[in-house]
């Protein structure tokens, strides 16, 4: 899905900035934003590798710190007044916990809605539509007061559906401001000119031969 979702944005209009992050009980970038659309790709194949994500020992579900990890990536690269910033999770979405080390949950939505990251959260599972996973009633509403939408990906076609919308919505805008500089060019010449001026006015002033005419 993760690949799909990246091929899309590829092909697109649209050069984005992406970075991947691998979560579960705890969260880690993978590769920090960039426009190496290739490296990302290679991450992304290897962390669906089978082999590769049998030697990852964290096997845990903890969104709050994928959610977490990605806000503080933001802060960190200066991002968070950027425009088109958006969060795109790829879940089971089995995970109830609401606090992490102290800090809840809320504080890391309101963090994300005042650097206006929206979260889409797709949460994977064959043949389980919304509300058959009890965690849903939880992730659902946490994601949407980001501003981002829940997708139950019950199906191939609900998950490629979920992408195909993700990527429409993700388009982004870019904001520009035009600054002009204006460069004095002849102020040598101003100067000499005003030179010739005072020079003449105190040699008229001061020398008789200057003070009539021949």
């Amino acid at each position: 899905a993760a690949d799909h979702f990246m091929r899309l944005r590829m092909n697109g209009r649209y050069h984005d900035l992406i970075a991947l992050i691998q979560f579960g009980n705890e969260a880690y970038v993978v590769t920090p934003f960039t426009t190496d659309y290739e490296n990302i790709m290679l991450s992304i194949r290897l962390i669906s590798s089978p082999k590769e994500w049998g030697s990852f020992n964290d096997w845990g579900t903890t969104i709050m710190q994928g959610l977490n990890q990605a806000t503080q990536l933001f802060r960190t690269f200066d991002f968070v007044n950027a425009a088109g910033n958006a969060m795109v999770m790829f879940t089971d979405g089995r995970d109830d916990e609401k606090d992490l080390r102290g800090k809840p949950i809320q504080s890391v939505v309101e963090d994300m809605k005042k650097y206006k990251i929206p979260v889409y959260m797709i949460r994977t599972g064959f043949d389980l539509k919304e509300g058959q996973i009890p965690q849903d009633k939880l992730w659902k509403p946490i994601v949407e007061q980001t501003g981002g939408k829940f997708y139950a990906a019950d199906s191939e076609e609900s998950l490629l559906n979920a992408i195909k919308d993700i990527d429409e919505v993700s388009a982004g805008t870019i904001s520009t401001k035009q600054y002009t500089t204006q460069r004095p060019r002849f102020g040598m010449f101003a100067f000499m000119a005003a030179a010739c001026w005072l020079s003449a006015a105190l040699f008229k002033l001061t020398v008789p031969q200057f003070q009539k005419l021949p």
